[in-house]
C-alpha cells in the first residue's frame, strides 16, 4: 500500500475526534437526534481546522446503514465510501474550478434525482466564495426550495465575500482556530502512536509555526520524520518551521535588559544569515515580549501563556528586568516595525533600527507622571502659587479711580485669552491663519495642551479631517495628544474658531514642512519675568525662552 501523510491518516472519523470545535459538532449531533436537519449549511473559518472533514463526518452519519446517527459507525459500505471519496450521494464540488454558472445548472439538474443508497444526497461545496455571481444567483433558488433529500453545505476561508441572500439561507457554524496546547496535545497522539522521540519545545514550535490549523501542523510533523528520523530535536522543528527558536528570543531580551547595542546587531545578522523570515522573526519578538507582559502582569500567567511551564518560569525572571511602562515602550516600537518591514524595500534595516531603539532607549519616565506632574503646575497656575510678589505700588486717595498698569492688563490677557474669530470659509488656508488663535483659546484653557500641541503643524484637510504632523523627535507630544480627553479639546477649540464641525488625525512624519509660526505665543515678554509654574514646565519638555 502506498504511503499515506499524516495529515490524511490522523484525519478524523467522528465528532468525537474533531479537534477543538465542540460548539459546532455538539449542534449537528442534536440536530440529528432531534430531526431537525436543516437543508443548508455554511462552514467558515480559517484553513485547516476541519470544516470539509466536519462536513464529510455529517454526510456519514446522514447516510450511514444505522444513521441518520449522532456517530457514523465507519464501518458499512457507505462511510468507507464517503470517507474515501467514492460515495455517489456524496458530491464534493472545489468551488475554485467550478465556479460558473454552466457548473451550477449542472449541478441543478442532477439535483432531482433520489440519492442511489443513502437517505440524503449531500453536496459538499469547498471554498464557494469563489462562484462568480451569475453561478451564486442560479444557486439561490434551490437553496430557497430545495428537494426533501438534498443537503447543501458550503465550507469558505472568507464568508465576507459570500452573498448575503445565500448567507440568509444557511445555518452558518464559525470554526475556531486551535489554541499551541490543543495542537501539542493531538500530535502527542501521533508521537506516540508512530513511536517517534521529539523533544517538547520541538512540539511546541510545530504548534505555534502553524498557527491555528492541525492540517499544517501535521504536515510540518511528517516533513521532520522525513528529515530526522524517528528521533526529532527542537533545532530540526526550528529550521524546518522557518521560524526562529526560543533561545535566540531570550538572548535577544538579554541583549535588550544590557543595552548592548554591538551584540544585539550581531544577533540580528545572524538570524538574517541563517536565512530566517525577517517579518516572522518580528512577529516573534512581539509575541515574547506580550509573554513577558503578561508573565509580570497577571498571577495565572500559565492560563494566558501558550508555552511549557519552565519557559514561562524564565519569562517571569526577565520580567524582573522591566517595568510595564518599558515593555509597553518596547512592544510599542516591534509593532511599529512590524509595519515598517512590510512596506520596507530593505527589510533588515527597520529590524536593525528597532534593536538600536531598545538597546539605546534612555531611561523612560511614565507618560502618566509626566501628565501628573503638569497637572500639579496647573493647579500651582490657578491658585497663584509661584507668582512672584508684586511691587508696592504708590498709595492713592480712596475715590480716585484705580485702573491697572497696561503691562499687567498684558499679562492676564497672555493667561485668561477669549478669541472670537468670524468664520471666513472653511479651508486648509483658513486652519493655517487661525492656528496661532487656537494655541491661545487652548492655552487659555489648559497649558499643558498648549505645549504638547505647539511642536505640531497642520498637513492636510480632507472631509473634515484635519491631520497634524509632528516630526519624530517629538513623538511623545502626539501620543500625549491622542487621549481622547486631549483630542476633543482641540476638535471643540478648532471647530468653535471655524464655526464648522473638524475633526483632527495626527501623524508623524520624516521631514516636517512649516507652514505656521508659533514659536513665541507660549513665552513670557522677557525671561526674568516668567511665570515660575511656565518655568517648570519648560523644563520637563526641554523648551528655550525667546525675549520678543
Amino acid at each position: 500500500m502506498s504511503y499515506i501523510v499524516f495529515a490524511r491518516k490522523w484525519r478524523p472519523k467522528d465528532f468525537d475526534s474533531v479537534l477543538g470545535q465542540e460548539h459546532v459538532t455538539t449542534t449537528l449531533k442534536n440536530a440529528i437526534a432531534q430531526n431537525r436537519v436543516a437543508h443548508a449549511y455554511i462552514f467558515s473559518g480559517p484553513r485547516g481546522v476541519g470544516k470539509t472533514t466536519t462536513a464529510r463526518i455529517f454526510a456519514m452519519a446522514l447516510n450511514c446503514k444505522v444513521g441518520p446517527a449522532k456517530e457514523p459507525c465507519g464501518t458499512c459500505d457507505s462511510c468507507k465510501e464517503i470517507s474515501n471519496g467514492t460515495n455517489l450521494d456524496v458530491i464534493e464540488i472545489d468551488g475554485a474550478s467550478n465556479r460558473g454558472i454552466d457548473e451550477v445548472r449542472a449541478l441543478r439538474e442532477n439535483i432531482k434525482f433520489a440519492p442511489t443508497r443513502g437517505k440524503y444526497k449531500v453536496y459538499i461545496i469547498d471554498e464557494v466564495h469563489m462562484l462568480t455571481e451569475e453561478a451564486f444567483n442560479a444557486l439561490l433558488k434551490t437553496l430557497e426550495e430545495p428537494p426533501a433529500h438534498a443537503i447543501f453545505i458550503f465550507a469558505t476561508t472568507r464568508p465576507y465575500k459570500v452573498p448575503s441572500t445565500i448567507l440568509s439561507r444557511c445555518q452558518r457554524f464559525d470554526f475556531k482556530r486551535l489554541t499551541v496546547n490543543e495542537i501539542t496535545g493531538k500530535l502527542k497522539e501521533i508521537v506516540k502512536s508512530e513511536k517517534l522521540e521529539i523533544e517538547e519545545e520541538a512540539l511546541y514550535t510545530i504548534a505555534r509555526a502553524a498557527e491555528g490549523a492541525m492540517r499544517d501542523a501535521e504536515s510540518m510533523l511528517d516533513q521532520l520524520v522525513s528529515f530526522c528520523g524517528k528521533k526529532i530535536d527542537a533545532e530540526s522543528a526550528t529550521a524546518i518551521s522557518g521560524t526562529v527558536g526560543h533561545e535566540v528570543l531570550f538572548d535577544f531580551t538579554e541583549k535588550v535588559i544590557n543595552k548592548d547595542t554591538a551584540g544585539i546587531l550581531k544577533l540580528v545578522d545572524g538570524v538574517i544569515a541563517g536565512g530566517k523570515d525577517i517579518p516572522q522573526f518580528v512577529n516573534s519578538l512581539v509575541v515574547h515580549f506580550r509573554n513577558i507582559l503578561i508573565a509580570r502582569a497577571s498571577d495565572e500567567p500559565e492560563a494566558l501563556i501558550d508555552l511549557p511551564k519552565e519557559m514561562i518560569g524564565r519569562l517571569a525572571v526577565q520580567a524582573k528586568s522591566f517595568s510595564n511602562e518599558t515593555l509597553l515602550y518596547i512592544l510599542t516600537v516591534l509593532m511599529g516595525a512590524q509595519d515598517s518591514v512590510r512596506r520596507a524595500i530593505s527589510q533588515r534595516i527597520p529590524l536593525e533600527l528597532a534593536a538600536i531603539r531598545l538597546t539605546r532607549r534612555d531611561d523612560l519616565v511614565s507618560l502618566t507622571s509626566i501628565l501628573d506632574r503638569i497637572e500639579q503646575l496647573e493647579k500651582k497656575l490657578g491658585s497663584g502659587a509661584g507668582k512672584p510678589e508684586p511691587k508696592a505700588a504708590p498709595q492713592q486717595h480712596k475715590d480716585e479711580n484705580i485702573s491697572e498698569p497696561p503691562k499687567a492688563a498684558a499679562k492676564k490677557e497672555h493667561f485668561d485669552v477669549e478669541v472670537e474669530v468670524e468664520a471666513k470659509g472653511f479651508s486648509f488656508e483658513r486652519i493655517c491663519e487661525v492656528w496661532p488663535n487656537l494655541l491661545r483659546e487652548i492655552l487659555s484653557k489648559k497649558m499643558s495642551l498648549a505645549l504638547f500641541l505647539q511642536p505640531g503643524q497642520p498637513l492636510k484637510l480632507q472631509d473634515s479631517v484635519l491631520t497634524i504632523a509632528f516630526s519624530r523627535e517629538h513623538t511623545f507630544h502626539k501620543e500625549a495628544l491622542e487621549t481622547s480627553g486631549n483630542r476633543k479639546m482641540i476638535e471643540s477649540a478648532l471647530s468653535n474658531i471655524l464655526k464648522h464641525d473638524v475633526r483632527i488625525d495626527m501623524k508623524v512624519v520624516e521631514a516636517l514642512e512649516k507652514k505656521v509660526s508659533v514659536e513665541d505665543l507660549l513665552l513670557e515678554e522677557r525671561q526674568e519675568e516668567t511665570h515660575e509654574v511656565v518655568k517648570s514646565a519648560l523644563e520637563i519638555f526641554g523648551g528655550n525662552l525667546k525675549s520678543r
